[in-house]
């Protein structure tokens, strides 16, 4: 019996009911990743089969595996079953799925960040950064969801973690001068501001908000 990911099976050895819930299906090995359930004396009910013990986190199988799989219920895959398949990606250093894995985070946050979920979307991308600790591009953006939430130290931290990734990004040091000139640290915010003309001299909204820095500290006549 073929299954999709998401789907719930049982087997039942020794009078026991043992379920699996589907990870993940790896067709060109005919494997799939599955999150084992403590076994069971009686099936549980469907619509609590989620709220079991979980057994094991993670563990491949050929598809072909289990003897006599039974399909118990059509389900979804939850971002927190996935802790276990995640560091297996890590330990077997499979560059090609950790990359699969923190993209499809990285859109899926930026799909919310459309929709104004920044909290849910702040949760994407932190998903996919731990995935793949090189995508500064998450960092930013999940930066800008906070700046959006007004946690301007938060973003802050951020953008200097994406800086520590990539150095000579005119959007993180303008953006932290942003944040600086929210918290009404205005010589933060100047500073900031032409480190990011130092990286990119025709940054016009550096150029912009030091102007106004400018004439704001001018003594009014």
């Amino acid at each position: 019996m073929e299954f999709t990911e998401g789907d719930i099976f049982y087997t039942r050895i020794e009078n026991k009911y043992h379920l699996h819930k589907v990870l993940k299906v790896d067709r060109d090995f005919g494997t799939y990743h599955v999150l084992g359930y403590s076994p069971a004396e009686h099936l549980p009910d469907p619509e609590k089969v989620e709220a079991l013990t979980v057994f094991i986190h993670h563990f491949p199988i050929d598809k072909n595996g289990f003897e006599n799989p039974v399909l118990f219920k059509k389900s979804r895959v939850r971002d927190e079953e996935l802790i276990g398949y995640h560091e297996y990606l890590r330990q077997t250093q499979n560059m090609d799925s950790i990359i699969e894995e923190a993209t499809r985070y990285f859109h899926e946050g930026y799909a919310l960040t459309d929709q104004k979920k920044h909290e849910e979307a702040i949760e994407k991308y932190t998903r996919a950064f731990d995935l793949f600790p090189t995508l500064y591009e998450a960092l930013d953006n999940r930066a800008f969801c906070k700046m959006d939430l007004g946690r301007w130290k938060d973003a802050i931290d951020d953008f200097k973690l994406s800086l520590t990734i990539h150095p000579y990004s005119a959007l993180a040091e303008f953006s932290i001068g942003e944040c600086y000139l929210k918290l009404g640290d205005l010589h933060s915010a100047k500073q900031y501001f032409n480190r990011a003309l130092a990286v990119d001299p025709d940054h016009q909204l550096s150029k912009d908000f030091l102007q106004r820095l400018e004439e704001s500290s001018k003594p009014k006549r």
